[in-house]
């Protein structure tokens, strides 16, 4: 079944049309990390890490080999062109995602296209997605912590006003006496429902994401409103709660005028339409069907669709059979939220729907006699010349129909379900027993991790014992609520780490991962004060820490820098260019040994860096070039696994060139200034035009708040901006310490701070 290896060598696939990489899944409920991908028909794929490597790498124009080293490169493991296309034909061709760069560009046939039950169809635009991001810009403010209190707070006194003047028996009176009122409330909670997706948006926006349309569709029957908020998967679980609950927090607003406009009027209409939204809130906070509350739900456990996972959840609870391989590669906790609601909501919806096929006769007996007496309503009306009532009468026997239109529908979909599920198990009883093969016929790849080749012989060999060891313990906590309870008992309950230590861990776990050899970072941005010389440090710093020493900080200046005055001396003020006088000694593999380096680099104690300054001679002319820098950067290499280094302000310097040239990956560093980002567009600009557009796709954004204060609007444009161009951005926030430009402590930092360096530097090494 395996690709030879000269037609994998051959062989070119192509990433489909239209692909959007949305990102790594935050707050996800998997175990492992997983990846989105949009289609261009729009719809969402998640992979794998391995996967989303393998659709980074392919291209047209590379050949398999080369995308094979790329991706074992980044993985850690080792994958050849036979696995690689044996997963581009059996698990991303099928998907959509790949195609044979040989064949027709037409869409392959087939393409899987989530098809849920109960989903929204025949979808219309409403708003564009332009005009949606202009309205959700300008709204955003709405969503400023002190402005949602007062909302709220707003929100609750009005409501215990209403309810202290409510006459509802008089409102209800007032309205069935004049039905064009009927038609004013019904055309009130229409726009209150627009607003309502307007809020969604909003959210995605000031969270950082970018919302598309607005539109409408039909769920079963049912006219319904919804908003593109799929880059929201590209925030963090709280980004994407507060764009679940974005809609809910604008019909509170949409309250608030209600409830004043009653308080000011006393007319019932206001108060009725109030009293009607309150309950479509409620019914939106539901979790049963696709409601705000079902994605609230599902954002905390960090599983996008819930429904996806009854059947295996259902089959995992059946007793005596193993768990299935969906609820297994959950996280404790969300494998504990999905299988509370899957053993909730089954029988609910059971029930509910057993109760309206026991009482089906009724409903269909009783609907039709209200719409016989709403037709005679309308044909009455319309022969009084009373176009409100006649209106009114027909909204109602469309909105009387449409719920037994929906029933109908859903039953015929349930009926046809069970049809080919029957079907299915028909054949499957009919079909004859087939051989079962030894997994000497599975190719190398067909999983994420290739198993060892197995021996011709067939004997057990070391790799199968150890293939079959268990697995190791989990992680006891150590922090949060977890790790305290734990030690108060005394290890008798061990609770799993929390959300915040499991991606500390993942961190510490990133920046620990293996190198396949010495690997140089170069730090950059042309303007001054951009915090480059203290984010060489730190990241120095942090891989020193969680490495173990074997790292650089080099201040590659043509002339002068402060790296060096930053770290404290190590005994003597050698820089760069006294090791350039004998960097041929470095060079030879006899001659030169790592102790002796101490007399030229700078040894930063229990951070486990070294520095190499910048000439620091006010009255020397030595210079260092690119030819210079290459000799450096050439002896460095033997003594140093990673090389950290930061570079001028002039991106004509040669030496700034060649470390450019020379690195494996780039991180952009800009405090968030008008003025210094600017810069940093700048210079990615011009690396893209000097033909760096590779190592700008794989650089790190690290933006970091020049105070207290930071400007959102400045950060929000700039996260934006930088995430379509470099594979990651991170903010890193203030620290009073780091303020001076003195030397560098790093127990002086706090946690918060050393936390954000650490997640910076998991990136750095992620693009390794």
């Amino acid at each position: 079944m395996a690709t030879a290896p000269e037609e994998a060598s051959d062989q070119r696939w192509a990433p489909a049309p239209g692909l959007v990489f949305l990102g790594q899944v935050e707050g996800s409920g998997l175990k492992d990390r997983s990846f989105l991908l949009k289609r261009g028909d729009g719809q969402v794929v998640q992979l794998s890490e391995l996967l989303h490597l393998v659709m980074v790498a392919v291209s047209r124009d590379k050949p398999l080999p080369q995308a094979a080293r790329e991706v074992s490169e980044a993985y850690g493991r080792e994958l050849g062109a036979d696995g690689l296309s044996y997963l581009l034909r059996t698990r991303l061709a099928p998907l959509g995602l790949v195609a044979d760069a040989a064949a027709s560009p037409a869409k392959a046939a087939g393409t899987p296209t989530a098809d849920p039950l109960l989903a929204l169809r025949l979808r219309g635009t409403l708003l564009p997605e332009k005009t949606v991001n202009a309205l959700a810009r300008l709204l955003s403010p709405l969503f400023w912590p002190p402005v949602v209190a007062a909302v709220l707070l707003a929100l609750a006194a009005v409501d215990v006003l209403m309810l202290a003047r409510a006459d509802f028996l008089a409102s209800l009176q007032q309205v069935f006496l004049a039905p064009a009122l009927l038609l004013g409330i019904f055309a009130l909670l229409t726009a209150g429902a627009v607003f309502h997706e307007l809020g969604h948006a909003t959210a995605c926006r000031y969270g950082g994401a970018r919302p598309g349309v607005i539109g409408v569709g039909v769920y079963l029957v049912f006219p319904a409103f919804f908003t593109n908020v799929t880059d929201s998967y590209r925030l963090g679980r709280g980004g994407r709660i507060r764009t679940d609950l974005g809609g809910l927090y604008f019909n509170c607003l949409c309250l608030l005028a209600f409830g004043a406009a009653y308080l000011a009027t006393g007319q019932g209409f206001f108060l009725l339409a109030a009293v009607l939204m309150h309950v479509g809130m409620v019914q939106q906070l539901i979790p049963t069907l696709r409601f705000d509350g079902y994605f609230v739900l599902a954002d905390i456990a960090g599983v996008p669709d819930l429904f996806s996972r009854i059947r295996p959840v259902l089959l995992s609870l059946v007793p005596g059979r193993p768990v299935e391989p969906r609820v297994k590669e959950l996280r404790p906790f969300a494998r504990f939220v999905v299988t509370a609601w899957v053993v909730t909501i089954v029988p609910l919806l059971l029930l509910a729907f057993g109760w309206i096929m026991l009482n089906l006769p009724f409903i269909l007996e009783q609907t039709a006699r209200a719409v016989r007496e709403h037709a005679g309503t309308a044909v009455r009306a319309g022969g009084a010349g009373d176009p409100a009532s006649a209106t009114l009468a027909i909204l109602s026997i469309l909105l009387l129909s449409l719920p037994v239109i929906g029933l109908g529908i859903l039953v015929y979909r349930l009926l046809r379900v069970l049809l080919t599920l029957l079907h299915r198990l028909a054949l499957r009883a009919l079909k004859p027993p087939a051989f079962k093969p030894s997994q000497k016929g599975i190719p190398a790849m067909a999983i994420d991790v290739p198993p060892a080749a197995p021996r011709d012989d067939g004997v057990p060999t070391l790799q199968d014992f150890l293939a079959e060891r268990p697995e190791p313990p989990s992680v006891l906590a150590e922090a949060g609520w977890q790790g305290a309870l734990r030690r108060l008992t005394g290890n008798s309950i061990t609770a799993a780490p929390g959300r915040r230590e499991r991606l500390h861990l993942k961190a510490v776990e990133d920046v620990q991962r293996r190198l396949n050899g010495p690997r140089t970072v170069v730090v950059v941005n042309p303007k001054g004060g951009a915090h480059k010389t203290t984010a060489t440090l730190l990241l120095a710093a942090t891989m020193g820490i969680q490495r173990g020493g074997y790292t650089l900080a080099w201040d590659n200046n043509e002339t002068r820098g402060t790296l060096g005055w930053r770290a404290p001396l190590a005994g003597h003020a050698r820089t760069a260019v006294d090791l350039l006088q004998e960097v041929d000694r470095f060079d030879d593999p006899v001659r030169g040994r790592i102790g002796d380096l101490d007399r030229y680099v700078r040894y930063q104690g229990s951070t486990q860096f070294d520095v190499l300054a910048s000439d620091e001679d006010a009255a020397g002319a030595a210079t260092i070039g690119s030819s210079e820098f290459n000799r450096l950067h050439t002896a460095l290499r033997r003594f140093y696994r990673v090389i950290l280094v930061d570079t001028g302000n002039n991106m004509r310097a040669s030496n700034w060139e060649a470390a450019v040239a020379a690195a494996d990956e780039l991180v952009i560093v800009s405090t968030l200034r008008e003025d210094t980002v600017a810069s940093a567009v700048w210079l990615v600009d011009g690396l893209r035009e000097r033909g760096f557009e590779a190592k700008v796709a794989n650089a790190v954004t690290l933006l970091a708040a020049p105070s207290r204060q930071t400007d959102l609007q400045l950060r929000a444009k700039a996260s934006s901006h930088f995430a379509g161009l470099t594979r990651e951005v991170l903010d890193v926030p203030y620290d009073r310490s780091l303020v001076s430009g003195a030397r560098l402590n790093y127990q002086a930092l706090l946690p918060e701070t050393r936390e954000a360096w650490l997640h910076a530097s998991a990136a750095v090494m992620r693009g390794l």
